[in-house]
């Protein structure tokens, strides 16, 4: 049962680490979108709200991931 728990922590800590790193890119992306000159701020607007949306359900997915994981302990 021990390998077993330590497998089930590696995959847990991967998929967190994922989830959040994924959701700092989209963040980044939303103020790349956001900020950069020269374009239609409307549209920009529109694109960085969708990379935003992004952002909350991959962070909460983060989240989510390590109460799980807590439970898994």
């Amino acid at each position: 049962m021990g390998e077993l728990d330590n497998t089930v922590n590696v995959v847990m800590l991967l998929l967190v680490l994922g989830t959040g790193i994924a959701a700092t890119a989209c963040a980044i992306a939303a103020a790349y979108v956001y900020l950069r000159p020269g374009r239609d701020r409307s549209a920009g607007d529109r694109l960085a709200k969708r990379w935003l949306v992004a952002t909350a359900i991959l962070g909460f997915t983060a989240i989510g991931l390590r109460f799980v994981w807590v439970l898994l302990l």
